[in-house]
């Protein structure tokens, strides 16, 4: 095989691999029904696992939400922390942080960019989120507040996956490359 050859077939692997690009998507987390008991971490709080893909990032979050405090709890104790990805443990949301004496009901929504955190979905693809409370006001088993409805919506971008057209190619490419490569050293 002459170096021309080789270098177009070593070009289009290269092609094939730089064609591979991470798709980002919305992913839509009902709330609604929600519970939170007890602190991040104790048992009663609603987890939910969400798959994202192994290995994404999670590029923002927006929330529009409507939250509903039992007395004595307040709507500024209701919090949502979200796991699962290279770095800090957890990240932790409270959609109201400004009605510190309010039971009851509220709407909140916002958006926070995410982005320069580089948070990366660890290799099974599971995002962790679980709805707790920043301070515990009644007994350990009795539901301080509910998340009524609304949701949370992360922007993540998916780790690159070949199509597999475009794999073949490259790996037979490759594979070429590397066998005339031996051939000429014998």
């Amino acid at each position: 095989m002459n170096k021309q050859k080789l270098q177009r077939l070593a070009a289009t692997a290269a092609l094939a691999f730089a064609g591979l690009t991470a798709q980002a998507a919305p992913v839509v987390v009902d709330v609604a029904g929600a519970q939170s008991f007890n602190l991040q971490g104790e048992a009663g709080n609603t987890v939910l696992l969400i798959d994202v893909g192994a290995n994404a990032v999670l590029k923002s979050l927006s929330w529009a939400v409507e939250l509903s405090a039992f007395a004595p709890s307040v709507l500024s104790e209701m919090q949502v922390s979200f796991s699962g990805f290279t770095g800090p443990d957890a990240i932790t949301l409270t959609p109201d942080a400004f009605d510190s004496a309010a039971s009851g009901s509220g709407s909140y929504s916002g958006y926070v960019d995410l982005a320069a955190w580089a948070l990366t979905i660890g290799s099974d693809g599971l995002l962790r989120i679980e709805f707790s409370e920043a301070y515990k006001d009644f007994a350990m088993d009795v539901s301080e507040g509910e998340w009524l409805r609304g949701s949370l919506t992360f922007d993540v971008t998916a780790a690159a996956v070949p199509e597999p057209a475009s794999a073949a190619l490259a790996l037979l490419g490759l594979g070429i490359a590397a066998g005339a490569s031996r051939k000429r050293r014998h």
